[in-house]
């Protein structure tokens, strides 16, 4: 059996999200969280490391793991996560955006489309190979040249295989089952529904096309006032759910 982790990256000021991630992962998988903290940041003494952290953490973890999934900290797991890990692939990932979103805070790369650009806050890694290429690009003078930096080279990396840039890797799309992972349902968080003790989001004003499961909530966007309060964005029953989650 293929031994795998979890990790999050939380500086002092992030740890509180941690915890309230923390708790809710544990609802559901017995697979190990490793949390790298303010004391191993300053350790690496890299001056970007918060740009490019995934592939670094990643890397140093493929020595004692097979298979490892970065979650950011400010998220919290509504549902169980142990079939993210089935399936032939090198990176399995999540979307960044969505028609509500993306009027809001238009992500824009070269000419890949904005609801198919992914996040880096939700990475399922398989392929030591893929991580250290991904790497070499953030370790490279393309680095600065991009707004995002690991996130859009992860991004040129999955949409122009086969270039100077991208890779023959495989690539699995977790938002094209039947649930959503993260930023594919912020916007959408007042219609979203407890049913079974589940979270499901509706169809609405056409999206998503099909009712989709809910097993991340991702709140992103830096120390915004109010950013894990989720109580001002969900309906009553799903705050009292997710109360539970947390704690």
């Amino acid at each position: 059996m293929n031994k795998r982790c979890f990790f999050t990256i939380a500086d002092n000021n992030n740890l509180k999200y941690y915890e309230m991630m923390k708790n809710s992962l544990a609802k559901f998988t017995s697979d190990p969280l490793i949390l790298i903290d303010d004391e191993k940041i300053k350790q690496l003494g890299d001056p970007h490391f918060f740009y490019r952290s995934t592939p670094i953490i990643a890397k140093a973890l493929f020595k004692d793991y097979d298979w490892v999934c970065k979650l950011d900290c400010d998220q919290i797991i509504t549902g169980s996560l142990d079939h993210i890990w089935e399936d032939d692939f090198d990176v399995a990932v999540v979307r960044n955006s969505n028609p509500r979103e993306d009027a809001k805070y238009p992500v824009r790369l070269m000419d890949i489309h904005p609801f198919s650009y992914v996040n880096c806050g939700f990475v399922v890694m398989k392929s030591k190979a893929f991580v250290e290429h991904w790497l070499k690009l953030c370790m490279s003078e393309h680095f600065i040249n991009f707004q995002y930096k690991e996130q859009d080279l992860l991004n040129i990396l999955i949409f122009y295989a086969g270039t100077n840039f991208g890779g023959p890797y495989k690539i699995k799309f977790l938002d094209d089952s039947d649930s959503f992972y993260g930023l594919a349902s912020k916007g959408y968080w007042p219609n979203i529904i407890l049913k079974n003790n589940e979270l499901f989001l509706p169809p609405t004003e056409g999206y998503p096309k099909e009712e989709k499961k809910i097993k991340v909530i991702h709140f992103s966007g830096g120390n915004i006032p109010n950013k894990v309060n989720y109580r001002i964005h969900f309906q009553e029953e799903v705050v009292k759910h997710l109360d539970k989650l947390i704690k």
